[in-house]
């Protein structure tokens, strides 16, 4: 079967790849992991974006090397969308400065709490800790909504933008130029659901939805694909570069 894979690089790294030994990853390999034997893949688009510095200023760099190392896979085509920086105004959830000493002409120490905040429209400062990485996690899962009156700060964030819609666009293009009899999209995206309905039902081509995550496929995501995949610690480890690609001056970037 002439299969085409696509790649949502983002949703990739930080469903399987953040925080292992394993972001030098060979997609190709991964996807002959992933697929039965059948499935002869013919390309691979990898849909990313180019990461800023402003938080770690050596992320530019690594993020190249590996663009350099997926440009020797004959197979694969990168197609990029773009970072914005941005600032958003949100309600606060939780201020982790409880127990901290805050140098003000008169210095502070704020408790843990719900304090409340004085002026024309009184609002409420919630005063909590930063909890451990696995707590936080837990949190996540189960944060409620902010308070009615939670104190509303301005926020510095990055959004990237275009990745799905770069996907989405030549998942559907190459579906209905009939470029593949069956596909594999790495992303757990419930963005995707409409076009991977459209290739399985008006198309009648056979999807792969392949989750990076630890959750398993999002339900939206499994009711319209034809089949489900899950990228396992195994998969990674054997689908990993060579720690510098043979004839190049490519090589994995430290700490990877």
């Amino acid at each position: 079967m002439r299969t085409r894979v696509y790649v949502d690089g983002f949703n990739l790294y930080y469903g399987a790849l953040k925080g292992t030994s394993f972001k030098w990853l060979d997609p190709v390999r991964l996807s002959t992991l992933l697929l039965p034997p059948e499935c002869v893949l013919n390309r691979l688009l990898y849909c990313t974006a180019r990461v800023s510095g402003s938080r770690d200023r050596g992320a530019p760099a690594r993020q190249q090397a590996y663009l350099n190392a997926l440009r020797t896979l004959p197979e694969v085509d990168v197609y990029f969308g773009s970072f914005l920086a941005k600032t958003v105004w949100r309600p606060l959830v939780n201020l982790p400065v409880a127990g901290m000493r805050i140098d003000t002409p008169n210095p502070v120490v704020l408790p843990a709490g719900e304090l409340p905040v004085r002026g024309p429209s009184p609002k409420t400062l919630p005063v909590g800790i930063r909890p451990a990485a696995a707590a936080r996690k837990k949190k996540w899962r189960k944060r409620s909504a902010p308070l009615p009156d939670a104190l509303v700060a301005e926020f510095h964030t990055m959004e990237e933008k275009g990745s799905d819609v770069n996907l989405a666009a030549h998942l559907l293009n190459d579906a209905w130029e009939d470029q593949f009899e069956a596909a594999a999209v790495i992303s757990n995206d419930t963005d995707l659901v409409t076009p991977i309905r459209m290739v399985t039902q008006e198309r009648s081509k056979t999807v792969y939805i392949v989750s990076p995550g630890r959750r398993g496929v999002a339900p939206k995501l499994d009711q319209v694909a034809s089949h489900k995949r899950h990228i396992h610690k195994a998969m990674l480890k054997q689908a990993q570069f060579p720690d510098t690609l043979p004839g190049t001056a490519i090589s994995k970037p430290t700490g990877w």
